[in-house]
């Protein structure tokens, strides 16, 4: 996998089917509008790429893995050390990640529908 720091991932949501389409860093709650079928604008970014995430579903799933694995360890070893402020912590990042993923997933979906409605509205 990739290690490079600089290459900048993008989560791609469409509320409404693919008329408006916004965009978020991974791992970000901020988003911003990425293309607007009414208007007919694009950002100057999306002019010459399709709307999509440049990740696979494996290296998403890699991605939340390697995240679960390195929680799992520090909620062992709060555990372990009866720390409670570490294991409450570590328990609220469990719940963030879940919500997380399952926020990429909707995002995911929602982004397959928008695509296909848009090649079905281009026949």
């Amino acid at each position: 996998m990739d290690n490079d720091q600089t290459n900048v991932e993008y989560i791609y949501e469409s509320p409404d089917g693919g008329n408006t389409i916004y965009r978020r860093k991974f791992g970000e709650k901020q988003r911003e509008l990425y293309n607007n079928q009414y208007s007919g604008t694009k950002s100057e970014e999306s002019k010459n790429e399709p709307a999509v995430s440049t990740l696979t579903e494996e290296e998403i799933n890699s991605k939340f893995d390697i995240l679960r694995k390195s929680l799992k360890a520090v909620r062992l070893r709060a555990n372990w050390t009866q720390d409670y402020t570490m294991s409450h912590k570590a328990h609220e990042a469990v719940e963030l990640l879940e919500q997380l993923e399952r926020d990429v997933l909707t995002a995911s979906e929602s982004a397959k529908l928008a695509i296909k409605n848009i090649e079905k509205d281009k026949l």
